[in-house]
């Protein structure tokens, strides 16, 4: 019979015990083998565990850790610690994690697989990216040995839901964070979401599995939603373009680089499609071209369910990506962006262009501003809120026809 233990029992660690349950048949008829849910650790004794059919509950790691040899735990607390010397030692004894802690991964992620191989075990984190998408088995399964050579995608639901809001149906920012809030989308602290920091642990680990290496995280860049303003959706209006928070990665030198941000997208361009709380991932190759993957990105059931499906995979299959040596770097294309431009900021920008010979295409007026799209800049030298361009920047540009007032 299977052991299994599970660590934390907020919405992830229910989900998982529920999923166990309510399709306790055909898992065990897919691993070949009982199974019992021996013990769990939870923040709260004295909350109401009446539903629970089976499993000892506890508050004491110690009395967890001890009360059985598990062939299985699966992590659901969240944050550094003590997920990480939870997760540490049973790596190092040779048992298994589940885990769908991005921060924790996307941190620890290279140290964790070290101490899982040294093990003679696995760390999967499927459930960590794209929420029910099969992105990270995907790559490591069915796509094991193609080269992908940049991934880009809407990593996170919470703000992929507030930009639809706010582009469909013109509300502001602040209004559709408080709805985000009571749908239980958002956290009632909503930093990690809107500070773009859940779609930057993502992307960190969707380069790891794509390139074969953990990125310098300095050498990926952050932008959050915070600063979009209403003439910014105005302008994406007027462009035919849908705002959303993209994530970008690619090999470059042999290194990863990659960024977060505010994106323009064309609205002909897939990833302008994916509406409220889903996520999609587009990974480009030389054999593969663009290969899409689309599904729900939030929710506790979501994520349990990927947890699930990541211990099958893994006690199935016993393979993972081979990266060659030499990986095609992504072809150099021109890349856009679109600096808004107010009165006060109006002479630092001026003074950058100057600076870095910048090429400005159009300038897009407003009477709040200007927006001006610019091709192959260095933005990251700004201070002003600055969107990168997806999609055929002719049929943008034809498209501002009208001034934005």
């Amino acid at each position: 019979m299977l052991k299994i233990g599970i660590l934390g029992f907020g919405t992830v660690g229910k989900g998982v015990y529920d999923r166990f349950h309510r399709t306790r048949e055909t898992i065990e008829r897919q691993l070949g083998e009982s199974f019992a849910i021996e013990a769990i650790l939870v923040k709260d004794r004295q909350k109401d565990r009446a539903s629970l059919e089976e499993g000892f509950v506890t508050t004491d790691w110690d009395e967890f850790k001890n009360h059985h040899s598990y062939d299985i735990v699966f992590e659901a607390i969240g944050g550094i610690e003590p997920a990480y010397s939870y997760t540490k030692h049973f790596l190092t004894q040779g048992i298994p994690v589940i885990s769908a802690n991005k921060k924790l991964i996307a941190s620890r992620g290279e140290d964790l697989e070290a101490c899982a191989q040294a093990g003679g075990t696995f760390y999967g984190y499927e459930a960590a990216v794209a929420g029910a998408i099969p992105i990270i088995n995907a790559l490591r399964a069915t796509l094991s040995t193609t080269s992908i050579d940049r991934v880009r995608g809407i990593l996170n639901g919470t703000t992929n839901y507030m930009l639809t809001e706010m582009i469909q149906k013109e509300r502001s920012f602040a209004d559709v964070l408080l709805e985000a809030q009571q749908l239980g989308y958002a956290e009632s602290d909503p930093t990690d979401d809107i500070e773009s920091y859940d779609a930057w642990y993502k992307l960190i680990i969707l380069s790891r599995l794509c390139f074969g290496k953990w990125g310098d995280t300095e050498q990926i860049t952050r932008y959050g939603v915070s600063e979009i303003e209403n003439w910014h959706v105005e302008v994406a209006n007027e462009l035919g373009c849908q705002v959303k928070l993209i994530g970008d990665a690619k090999l470059e030198d042999g290194e990863v680089r990659g960024i977060v941000s505010p994106a323009f997208v064309a609205g002909d361009e897939l990833l302008a499609s994916i509406n409220g709380v889903v996520n999609a991932v587009v990974l480009y190759g030389e054999d593969i071209d663009q290969l899409s993957f689309a599904g729900p990105g939030a929710g506790g059931a979501a994520t349990a369910n990927s947890m699930v499906e990541d211990f099958i995979l893994h006690s199935r299959y016993d393979g993972d990506r081979v990266v060659a040596e030499e990986q095609h770097e992504a072809k150099e294309e021109s890349s856009y962006s679109i600096v808004f431009v107010n009165q006060a900021s109006y002479g630092e920008c001026l003074h950058w262009a100057e600076a870095y010979s910048v090429e400005i295409v159009e300038s897009i007026p407003h009477s709040e501003g200007e927006a001006w799209i610019v091709k192959n800049a260095a933005v990251y030298e700004l201070s002003q809120p600055v969107y990168q361009l997806y999609g055929n920047i002719q049929r943008i540009t034809s498209a501002n026809e009208v001034k934005v007032s």
